[in-house]
C-alpha cells in the first residue's frame, strides 16, 4: 500500500505542480510498468510462481476484476489532476462504507447493526472534510468517489470470482 501512496504522490506532482495534463497517459505507463515488473518477477527472477488459469476463467473471472481495477486506477489518476492527494485519500477512506453498502445491495448480505453504526463517523467525517476542503473540485471529487466505488466493486468481485485460486 505504501508503494501505491508513493505513486499517487508522484502523480500529484506531475498533474498539479508540473501542470501535466494527461492522467490517462500516466495510467498507461503505470500498466506497462506493472506488466514488465510482473514478467520480471515471475519469468526472469522466478520469485513468484506462474498460476495456471483456465482460459475460460480468464474471461469469466479474471477479466471483470481486472477491468474494474483498471477503471479504479484511471479514476484515481484523473482525480489527482483536480484535487490534492490528501483529499483523494480522504475520499478513498470511504471504501469500507461503499463495500458494505454494495454487498448489502448486490449480494443481499446482512450486517450487524454495529457495522452500520461504525460507518456513521466514517461517512460523517468524509462529508465534513469534503465541505471544508479549500481546493474542492466537483469533477475531481466525483472521479475519486467513483474510484472508491470501483475499489469496493473490485474487492467484492475478488471475493466472489477468485474463489478456488490461490493468488497472492
Amino acid at each position: 500500500m505504501d508503494d501505491n501512496k508513493c505513486l499517487k504522490f508522484e502523480l500529484f506532482l506531475l498533474s498539479q505542480k508540473l501542470d501535466f495534463k494527461f492522467p490517462l497517459s500516466v495510467s498507461c505507463i503505470h500498466f506497462i510498468c506493472s506488466a514488465i515488473g510482473a514478467y520480471v518477477v515471475i519469468k526472469v527472477l522466478k520469485l513468484k510462481p506462474l498460476i495456471a488459469v483456465d482460459p475460460q476463467d480468464r474471461w469469466k473471472r479474471i477479466f471483470p476484476m481486472s477491468f474494474v481495477f483498471c477503471i479504479n486506477i484511471v479514476l484515481g489518476n484523473v482525480s489527482l489532476r483536480y484535487i490534492p492527494v490528501s483529499f483523494m485519500q480522504t475520499i478513498k477512506s470511504f471504501t469500507p462504507a461503499t463495500t458494505v453498502v454494495l454487498q448489502w445491495l448486490v449480494w443481499r448480505k446482512y450486517f450487524d447493526w454495529r457495522i452500520w453504526a461504525s460507518l456513521i463517523p466514517i461517512v460523517g467525517g468524509i462529508l465534513l472534510t469534503s465541505i471544508t476542503e479549500l481546493s474542492f473540485n466537483m469533477f475531481g471529487f466525483c472521479a475519486a468517489l467513483f474510484g472508491c466505488l470501483a475499489t469496493s466493486t473490485k474487492t467484492i468481485l475478488a471475493e466472489a470470482l477468485l474463489h478456488g485460486y490461490k493468488f497472492d
